[in-house]
């Protein structure tokens, strides 16, 4: 066990100091957790499997809870949560790329891909996500 810990703990490390990205990987999507974050179990090596948060790298999605998030935000979040959701819904083969450590402790960048499908497309195509890479986020909803 001690020797899983250390394999686990030496990958998130190499990670953390690199500036490089890894995968692709074989993941299996464990919960939603809005638009464009999701939890996954990847298959780092055989018999070993990481659970983490995957934001989705390059997108960004309505907000569905916080502080300062408008009602009609939260609606969008909630639309952007359940399209994510029937896009994984009868996935056959799920792969993670391009991952890397994200600014929040925890929690990885990278791209998610559905039998081949990019997550991240689909969500801008069908107008639940916006191209993002950083920086000041624009509303959603219009005063």
């Amino acid at each position: 066990m001690k020797y899983l810990w250390f394999v686990t703990a030496t990958f998130l490390v190499a990670g953390a100091v690199a500036a490089e990205t890894y995968g692709p990987y074989n993941a299996k999507v464990l919960r939603v957790i809005d638009g464009d974050t999701v939890q996954v179990e990847v298959a780092v090596w055989p018999g070993l499997h990481q659970v983490t948060k995957l934001r989705l790298a390059g997108v960004n999605t309505p907000e569905k809870r916080g502080r300062n998030v408008s009602d009609c935000e939260k609606r969008a979040g909630l639309a952007a949560s359940a399209f994510t959701r029937r896009f994984l819904e009868d996935a056959q083969v799920v792969t993670v790329s391009g991952i890397r450590h994200g600014k929040y402790a925890g929690r990885m960048l990278g791209s998610l891909q559905v039998d081949g499908k990019s997550l991240e497309q689909a969500l801008i195509d069908a107008g639940h996500a916006r191209p993002y890479q950083g920086g000041r986020r624009q509303p959603w909803c219009q005063p």
